[in-house]
């Protein structure tokens, strides 16, 4: 029974570091789409990827993000973007995974 009891203690432990670990990696945003096109602005998309964006402990944050346009309430809407990292530029894909009303959720990456 104690085995049993000790078990179960460190699957939870491990079952938390998994959730911990999905959280900290959590390369996405939410913002509020507007207008007549009915976009989440160009200005805050690139606010939000220099803000949200980074992998903790491997890479940090943009210097700078700058998009040709915004992104549309659509999802899988992307818009390729150019990110600066410590002097680099890398194009960076900033999707749409969500639509939920005005709430639209998006994700980021890198092109290789």
């Amino acid at each position: 029974m104690k085995r049993i009891v000790i078990a179960l203690a460190v699957a939870a432990v491990l079952a938390g570091g998994v959730v911990t670990a999905w959280n900290v990696f959590d390369n996405s945003s939410v913002a509020t789409a507007g207008g007549a096109d009915h976009t989440v602005s160009r200005t805050e998309v690139e606010k939000l990827a220099k803000e949200n964006y980074g992998i903790p402990f491997v890479q940090d944050g943009p210097q700078s993000v700058s998009c040709p346009s915004g992104l549309h309430a659509k999802m899988d809407d992307t818009v390729a973007c150019t990110a600066v990292f410590k002097g680099e530029k890398k194009t960076m894909l900033i999707s749409v995974t969500g639509v939920h009303g005005d709430r639209v959720s998006f994700d980021y990456g890198l092109s290789k």
